[in-house]
């Protein structure tokens, strides 16, 4: 038998004893992949969820401070909705910003009042609130909120074409008319009167000079503003809610310098200046200009003597308040072109000139000196004048071509003129609680 070869060595049999290391290698990996992502997975949710926390409380945060604005205007006194932009701190003490928009306005008659009550008229009104958080840091939310106005209408209680608290002189070839003939744009009756005066004043007027009985009646000069405007109303009062206002009884009235804009405080009223136009310096966004004054155009009178007015001068109904406290005389003069509306003289009188024509109500808490025109059209007021002759004794004179008629519809267009702007300076009534939640991603 041959012996083994001692240069080499028997095959080894292969065994599992060198596998375990790997093998255990491999289990820790696969081990730290899965709780690896366990806590990914586990952070993840974490942080989604106080996301979600933060931002639920973001936006009950911000509701809150739109409900309790809300709630706040609700109970306040006076105008409490405007378009603009204000602050509120909420609950949690942080400010937030608010921006308030109008988006509809509906104006109409209320109902049917009680008999001898004085009909009424009311504004509903639409408004956007939109709450953002400070920095613009969180969820901004939005409502629409309903407020409501209401007014009893301003009267005006006369019966003639021309009322006076004193003396009264028509001369010349003037004429005023209780309307039984030539009214225009108005198909309504005649007042019972052309001329009316109180107790113990005088009428001097020739037969051609008057159209329709005069009267003096019963009504002392002192009762004569309450017996045109109601118990406790005066011209002052009125003078509160003109659209235009001149002279320093209205300064601090906190009425905006240019017509439309949010009311401030801090305005002081322009002066009536008999020397020139007041509309372009004192109220610049009264555009298309079809006067002098652009006080509006009566179509009616000033087209039929080739004076074209622009559409928006045909709807322009002013109100307009004139403080002649600080005129040499206290007397304001109207001199040519014309307007429609209400025109207010407080404080003093008026002195028409010649070439004036307006359609409406003419108020004069003093006297009304009237001289006819020859120039352009004839000095017209066509609706009512009416000429209180307050702490005076001066007579009312109306010459040259003047004409004073009465005009029911013209007054109709002038008292709304004035309830719509009073109507803005009553309170808003909120309409229950906010409608149409929206929210504003960020």
């Amino acid at each position: 038998m041959n012996a083994p070869d001692p240069g080499t060595r028997a095959p080894t049999r292969l065994g599992r004893e060198g596998i375990a290391l790997p093998l255990a290698l491999l289990g820790l990996v696969a081990v730290s992949l899965m709780v690896t992502a366990a806590l990914l997975t586990s952070s993840t949710e974490v942080a989604v969820s106080g996301a979600h926390r933060d931002a639920a409380r973001g936006l009950y945060d911000t509701n809150g401070v739109l409900e309790q604005y809300v709630a706040a205007r609700a109970s306040a006194a006076g105008t409490r909705l405007q378009e603009g932009t204000a602050t509120f701190v909420g609950a949690d003490g942080r400010t937030y910003d608010l921006r308030i928009g109008g988006l509809e306005q509906e104006v109409g008659p209320l109902p049917p009042p009680a008999p001898g009550g004085l009909p009424g008229m009311f504004m509903d009104e639409t408004f956007s609130i939109v709450v953002s958080p400070p920095q613009g840091r969180g969820r901004s939310v939005g409502a629409l909120v309903a407020a409501r106005r209401t007014l009893l209408n301003a009267r005006f209680n006369v019966s003639a074409g021309f009322t006076s608290g004193g003396n009264v002189s028509i001369g010349g070839s003037s004429l005023v008319s209780n309307g039984a003939t030539n009214q225009t744009a108005c198909d309504s009756s005649a007042a019972p009167y052309s001329v009316e005066v109180t107790q113990g004043a005088t009428i001097a007027a020739g037969e051609k000079n008057v159209e329709g009985a005069t009267r003096v009646s019963a009504t002392v000069k002192a009762q004569l503003m309450n017996q045109v405007f109601g118990q406790g109303v005066t011209l002052e009062t009125l003078a509160q809610s003109a659209s235009l206002k001149f002279g320093p009884m209205f300064d601090q009235a906190g009425v905006p310098a240019t017509a439309g804009q949010p009311a401030t405080s801090a305005w002081t009223a322009p002066r009536w200046n008999n020397g020139r136009r007041p509309s372009d310096v004192d109220y610049p966004d009264l555009a298309e200009d079809d006067s002098l004054y652009n006080w509006g155009c009566p179509s009616s009178d000033v087209d039929a003597k080739k004076y074209n007015c622009t559409d928006a001068g045909k709807k322009r109904f002013v109100v307009v308040a004139i403080d002649a406290s600080q005129l040499q005389g206290q007397e304001v003069i109207l001199n040519g072109d014309w307007g429609q509306g209400i025109l207010m003289i407080l404080n003093g009188s008026l002195a028409i000139q010649g070439n004036f024509v307006f359609r409406g109500i003419l108020l004069v808490e003093k006297d009304l000196k009237v001289g006819g025109g020859t120039g352009q059209f004839e000095g017209k007021l066509e609706g009512t004048v009416i000429s209180f002759g307050e702490n005076s004794n001066v007579t009312d004179d109306i010459r040259g071509n003047a004409v004073i008629r009465y005009n029911r519809c013209s007054i109709n267009d002038a008292q709304n003129a004035l309830n719509s702007r009073r109507l803005l300076d009553m309170p808003q009534i909120l309409q229950g609680r906010t409608f149409s939640w929206f929210e504003l991603v960020r």
